[in-house]
């Protein structure tokens, strides 16, 4: 465990190390949240609609800028180090020392994004404040403690999705353009975009059979007091057997990807 707590920390040292790409990164988030304040301002304007999507113009606008933080907050980029640790024989260490590759990953990514993911979480706190202030938005703090339950979970599923997806490395040549199709797609189903009601109640329903919108849909509207605790609680359930059901689906790649590793002599 100690181990795991050393690359945890050192993870920590590394962001800190380029904290100017924090600042950076979280600016940049701005250009796409003013982009969507436009946006739907001039729909609202146009259709003089009291409503879209069940939402008012005041419940859109928090949750576009939101969602908007929360898909900054939940960043990965490690899936590209996997892969060149699998076609350049960097797994070969993990052979022959008694350090998990799992571990190592996750322990590093939670020590280089946690920082990066508790300050864009600030960040949303002050969004929140001028939503709350401005645009009559009510918020309760049970609605705030089960949101922060709810992106924690958020940031170990995305984890989850993205070591996984990178385990396709083991028969893939060429990765880039899948991992980048799929973070484009996990934006959109995930509600990173706009909120999966734009889709229509039918698509909705069968999108909640997928694990994207326990990312940020699921916990913006949990932030926001859309949901019943009833269905917080059960939200969380199932964003917990997400990560549970993709971390054994994982495994079971993984083994099947490393013998085919170490047939072809690593």
């Amino acid at each position: 465990m100690n181990k795991y707590m050393w690359l945890l920390g050192m993870g920590l040292q590394k962001a800190l190390t380029y904290r100017v790409n924090y600042l950076v990164t979280i600016l940049a988030g701005v250009f796409p949240i003013v982009l969507q304040w436009m946006l739907w301002q001039s729909i609202y304007t146009y259709t003089q609609a009291d409503k879209l999507y069940g939402l008012s113009y005041s419940d859109m606008l928090s949750y576009v800028v939101l969602a908007a933080l929360m898909a900054q907050a939940l960043r990965t980029g490690f899936e590209y180090e996997m892969a060149e640790d699998i076609k350049s024989g960097g797994l070969n260490r993990f052979i022959v020392q008694p350090l998990s590759y799992f571990g190592y990953r996750l322990s590093v990514f939670v020590g280089t994004n946690l920082g990066y993911f508790v300050t864009t979480l600030i960040v949303m706190g002050v969004a929140l404040w001028v939503a709350t202030t401005y645009w009559a938005l009510s918020i309760e703090v049970t609605h705030v403690v089960l949101f922060l339950l709810s992106a924690v979970g958020a940031f170990f599923l995305q984890f989850m999705l993205f070591y996984l997806l990178s385990l396709t490395a083991f028969w893939l040549h060429e990765v880039w353009a899948l991992f980048e199709s799929v973070r484009v797609i996990s934006l959109v189903l995930s509600g990173g975009v706009v909120p999966l009601s734009v889709f229509g109640a039918s698509l909705e329903y069968y999108l909640s059979f997928l694990p994207f919108q326990y990312l940020i849909y699921f916990p913006i509207q949990t932030l926001m007091g859309v949901l019943s605790i009833e269905q917080v609680l059960s939200g969380l359930v199932l964003q917990l057997f997400w990560i549970i059901a993709l971390l054994l689906l994982s495994i079971t790649v993984w083994r099947r990807g490393s013998r085919s590793y170490l047939a072809l002599g690593g």
